[in-house]
């Protein structure tokens, strides 16, 4: 009982964890306000939760505003692909309804196909521009590519995802807080586990010091 209770115990280790993603998912929400910022910050988010699990553990709020701050271009500019991308099929639903028969049902369908690729792909992006230093089409191509590829930690990923965001705004809000910290930190898991069959060195390398 002494050692679970000790300052090298499970009880201290998990309790800072846990700790530390609910400060973080504070900043991280606070960071996400103006909207476009909510790529950078959930890459700022990665960046800090796959650390830990590289055991590169460091300061929570410092770690997270260097990220914030040399991926702040690619963050926005990523984001707002995304929300034209989505913002496209959204209003273009609406002209469906002016067509009639089978090839309404089959332009349904690929808008829906679009929609969860963009979905999916987005899942793979941030992590990937947490750990990796390329041109935004090379990442999106990489996150595109991983999300098939790699479809049960994606099912997985989306899975926990939706989720929590229906516990979020179905129940109570506080799982938002409390949850996307816990959410990234288990999925860091999964794509940590990915990242490394293509780059066993990523829990040595000198990431951060190019930060």
């Amino acid at each position: 009982m002494r050692d679970f209770f000790g300052s090298n115990g499970p009880f201290v280790k998990y309790g800072t964890i846990l700790a530390d993603l609910v400060i973080l998912t504070v900043i991280w929400s606070i960071c996400c306000i103006p909207v476009i910022t909510i790529g950078t910050s959930t890459t700022a988010l990665y960046y800090v939760t796959t650390r830990q699990i590289s055991n590169r553990e460091g300061y929570v709020s410092s770690d997270f505003f260097k990220s914030f701050k040399s991926n702040l271009f690619q963050g926005i500019i990523s984001t707002i692909i995304i929300i034209v991308f989505l913002a496209i099929i959204y209003i273009s639903r609406k002209s469906l309804f002016t067509i009639e028969g089978n090839l309404r049902f089959y332009l349904s369908g690929l808008q829906l196909v679009i929609a969860i690729e963009i979905l999916i792909t987005a899942l793979y992006l941030y992590p990937l521009m947490s750990r990796f230093e390329m041109p935004l089409f090379e990442l999106f191509k990489t996150a595109l590519f991983m999300a098939n590829k790699h479809l049960f930690t994606t099912i997985t990923c989306l899975f926990l995802f939706v989720a929590l965001v229906a516990l979020s705004f179905l129940i109570n809000p506080i799982f938002l807080i409390v949850g996307t910290g816990m959410y990234s930190y288990i999925t860091s898991h999964m794509f940590m586990r990915i990242f490394r069959k293509y780059c066993p060195d990523i829990d040595v390398d000198t990431f951060e010091d190019k930060r």
